[in-house]
């Protein structure tokens, strides 16, 4: 289960309290329990509505993935060399 989600549901709150309390969207919140990813500001506004320590935000929140943009330039020219 999501981290977010259970530390909201542990609190007793809906998603639309959470939001409230972190003074971000109610579908934000619903993304973030999607796996979607956020901005670092929402992170701490979730967190600290949920008395989340900053420092454990990779155990609730997941891992943007890197845009590797070396891999980019290859397909490029693998299609320009075809």
């Amino acid at each position: 289960m999501n981290r977010i989600r259970a530390a909201r549901q542990a609190l007793g709150w809906t998603q639309n309290e959470l939001a409230k309390k972190a003074n971000v969207s109610p579908r934000t919140i619903h993304a973030v329990e999607k796996g979607r990813a956020c901005r670092q500001a929402t992170k701490r506004h979730i967190l600290n509505a949920l008395g989340v320590p900053w420092e454990l935000r990779d155990e609730y929140f997941v891992r943007a993935r890197s845009v590797r943009p070396a891999a980019a330039g290859a397909v490029i020219r693998e299609a320009q060399s075809a």
